[in-house]
């Protein structure tokens, strides 16, 4: 029943093969199945490509099942295979210069033996396509498709029929593929040593009726880029390892272990992460091979980093070709992989995790992640992830959940709190753990130790978990206390700046562990709890309460110093972005390394008393606060500062200007500090002011933002403007309308002190006395109304 045959012997042999009507369209040349439709022709390239007498020969495309019905053998299963083998033939026979040899094969009476009756309009074309010798040859055709459409035998109407659109796609693709090959039709052709075989099965004691064609062919999809990467998966893990399995298949051949597995095991575990739509499981396997791929890559190899970034990539769709051709499908991949999915599904649970709890990594949480949204994961989780693997891949028997949360908690706080800007960071990173691999089950010990560096991660992280590692080992309360504070969910286990309070200086790591004994780590308890005490309310009234308590703390901490970072060419008065340069977090961290943001948060911190009477503490020490500068004077006195900018930037300009922003640029809207805060002032003023007042932002330094103040007077309106003088050493205060003034108002004016400047009416201002200034010229132009 079964027999070893080539396209051309199926042909001979049954003289016609038919694709009956209850077959599907055919689907290997549509765009939606482009993994596919490459993967096969880079196979069919190849086998055609190698020597005779390669062993790797023939190529075997599996069974095709079918039958003779009315004299024509029709495919129960094989139909996509066999069409893209007849498109072969026709194309390489074109290049070749043999399209007559295809003919005389294909082509009796003018219909081919080849033939589709699924439409009438694929039926049609399929003919007139079998006799279809181009004019041109293959190496001078630019564009085979629009040829194809371009001549007279291609009816317009043909362009809906699917079959014949995955037709020309497909061509399309052999062009590419094929274009520049010579010689490979008579490969192709030959019976003596065939370079592409399949197995026939003839069901001729069957009668094949339709309900059996819709039950084979209900699906009517082609493979899945899984089922297709999982077939030739299969066959990649026979080659692995020289046979002898790794310890995770227990003695089992690799690839029969692998075999089993997903269809048993393992597809039990997926089935609860199954798309709802589809009820199928295919993409989250994909997934997960992507992402085992990124962190099993070696960190030392010059091609990490490009393999990174290409993985992290969303245009390139995951295929068997991809990744066997890259590279990637080594043995730290398999094991990993393998040893993932057995660890996950070891249990009853839907997933089972090995951590205690969520603290220092959320299992299944990123798991969800890695199956959905692969080329989404950060640098960070990615670093993290690879630390996971790591340690369940190097480590045998059961887990202990101790010295595994031991080994995440150190991996999640260093790659958290490292800047990522490239897939080269992440190289050194992965360098990084992999150095640490025997000492994963005694990080605490190791990173307390004389060698305890760790490459690849921000510097300061690695001193700080020094540090901390050498504290947890003298006991007395303090892992407890250190994760206390590391779990709080604003500082995400960086907590330098708590250690730079007690006086631990992180760039001198080594001196410290020398120094800090137990009788300097019972001394620094104290202290210790203090400062978290003080960051933690802080931070949770900045978080969760930013205009009353969190404005608190922001003017008492502006009120004992300026601690504010420079931000490009600004300042900024910081927001609670985790990750940003304008952002609290970013100040914590540069704390951590002393300077002037170290020295306020102590000084704030060492003046406060403890949690009960923070808020009094606080609001004394904006009260007190004298000889501080006027920018920081007029903030204190004007909190709707705060609310001002996106990024709550200031400028202070060469000028000698002060400015607030709504974004990050000058030629954005911004206002200059003291007017605004001025005009802030006075809409709250209990005292009546007999002007309206409104503030003029500008977007360009070619204008000045000011206050401006106006009044109907004489019967019409006057404007003024309050602005920084050109000068910069003070304030003007003119009138911008009307240009001609009456003379009642120009006498008002000058009594006021304004005089004729370049034809305006101008009158000096100092800082200090802007606002009695404008109280005065109201009360004159009121008294005169």
């Amino acid at each position: 029943m079964t027999a070893r045959t080539t396209f051309c012997k199926l042909i001979e042999r049954h003289g016609r093969v038919q694709i009956p009507v209850i077959q599907r369209d055919y689907a290997q040349g549509r765009a939606d199945q482009h993994i596919v439709r490459d993967d096969f022709l880079k196979s069919l390239h190849d086998a055609l490509c190698l020597p005779q007498d390669d062993p790797l020969l023939p190529l075997d495309l599996d069974f095709v099942y079918g039958s003779v019905v009315n004299g024509s053998f029709q495919p129960l299963d094989g139909q996509q295979r066999l069409t893209t083998l007849f498109l072969l033939h026709w194309y390489l026979a074109w290049v070749d210069g043999l399209s007559e040899d295809f003919r005389t094969r294909i082509v009796t009476a003018g219909l081919s033996r080849f033939s589709y009756e699924v439409r009438p309009s694929s039926r049609d074309f399929i003919n007139a396509f079998a006799s279809y010798v181009p004019d041109v040859s293959a190496a001078d055709c630019q564009n085979l498709v629009s040829m194809i459409t371009d001549q007279p035998w291609y009816f317009r109407s043909w362009r809906f029929d699917p079959t014949i659109r995955s037709v020309l796609s497909m061509l399309e693709r052999m062009h590419e593929v094929f274009r520049k090959t010579s010689g490979l039709y008579i490969r192709l052709i030959d019976e003596a040593t065939p370079a592409i075989t399949f197995q026939l099965l003839d069901l001729e004691q069957f009668d094949l009726s339709d309900d059996l064609y819709i039950k084979m062919n209900a699906r009517g999809k082609p493979l899945t880029s899984f089922e297709t990467f999982k077939a030739r998966f299969e066959r990649h893990l026979e080659s692995q390892f020289q046979g002898v399995p790794p310890d995770v298949c227990n003695g089992t051949p690799l690839a029969d272990f692998f075999s089993h597995r997903i269809d048993t095991r393992w597809s039990d575990f997926f089935w609860p992460f199954r798309d709802k739509r589809t009820a199928t499981f295919d993409d989250a396997i994909m997934n997960l091979l992507r992402t085992v791929i990124m962190v099993t890559r070696g960190p030392e190899a010059a091609a990490t980093a490009v393999d990174l970034a290409d993985l992290r990539a969303t245009a390139r769709a995951s295929s068997y070709t991809w990744f066997q051709d890259r590279g990637w499908l080594d043995q730290d991949m398999i094991v990993a992989l393998i040893t993932l999915l057995e660890r996950w599904s070891a249990s009853p649970e839907t997933f089972r995790c090995y951590l205690p709890d969520t603290r220092n990594l959320d299992e299944q949480a990123l798991f969800k992640e890695i199956i959905t949204r692969p080329t989404g994961l950060t640098f960070q989780q990615l670093a993290q992830l690879a630390g996971y693997t790591q340690y369940l891949v190097h480590s045998t028997g059961e887990i202990d959940p101790a010295a595994f949360n031991s080994w995440m908690r150190v991996v999640s706080n260093l790659a958290t709190n490292t800047d990522y800007n490239r897939s080269e960071d992440l190289r050194r990173s992965f360098a990084g753990l992999r150095d640490l691999v025997p000492q994963m089950n005694g990080i605490f010990d190791h990173l307390a130790g004389p060698d305890g560096d760790v490459r690849g991660f921000f510097r300061d992280q690695v001193a700080e978990e020094r540090i901390k590692a050498h504290l947890i080992g003298f006991g007395d309360g303090w892992s407890e206390r250190i994760d206390r504070a590391e779990r709080h969910t604003y500082f995400r286990g960086q907590i330098g700046f708590l250690l730079r309070c007690c006086g631990m200086d992180l760039s001198e790591v080594d001196a410290e562990l020398v120094r800090l004994d137990a009788a300097a780590a019972n001394d620094m308890a104290g202290p210790f709890d203090h400062y978290f005490a003080c960051a933690a309310k802080m931070f949770d009234d900045l978080v969760n309460d930013p205009n009353v308590a969190g404005r608190l703390w922001e003017r008492a901490l502006l009120a004992v110093g300026n601690f504010l970072p420079l931000v490009g060419r600004n300042h900024s008065l910081l927001t609670t972005a985790q990750d940003e340069a304008w952002g609290w977090k970013r100040l914590l961290r540069n704390a951590a390394s002393g300077g002037r943001p170290s020295q306020v948060l102590k000084e704030l911190w060492d003046r406060l008393e403890g949690p009960a009477t923070f808020a009094d503490n606080l609001s004394t020490i904006i009260e007190s606060a004298s000889d501080i500068d006027p920018w920081r004077n007029a903030i204190l006195t004007t909190p709707s500062v705060y609310e001002y900018g996106l990024y709550r930037m200031l400028r202070f300009a060469d000028n000698g200007g002060v400015y607030i922003l709504r974004k990050s640029q000058m030629n954005g809207r911004h206002a200059e500090l003291f007017t605004y805060c001025l005009h802030e002032n006075l809409r709250v003023e209990s005292k009546p002011l007999a002007l309206t007042i409104s503030y003029h932002e500008t977007t360009s330094t070619d204008e000045e933002p000011g206050l401006r103040l106006v009044k109907h007077f004489g019967g019409e309106e006057i404007k003024f403007n309050l602005s920084l003088a050109e000068s910069r050493d003070g304030y003007e205060l003119y009138l911008e309308e009307p240009e001609e003034p009456s003379d009642q108002l120009r006498a008002i004016l000058e009594d006021e002190g304004f005089e004729d400047r370049d034809g305006w009416l101008t009158k000096d201002v100092v800082l200090t006395e802007m606002k009695p200034q404008v109280f005065s010229l109201a009360g004159a132009l009121a008294q005169e109304a």
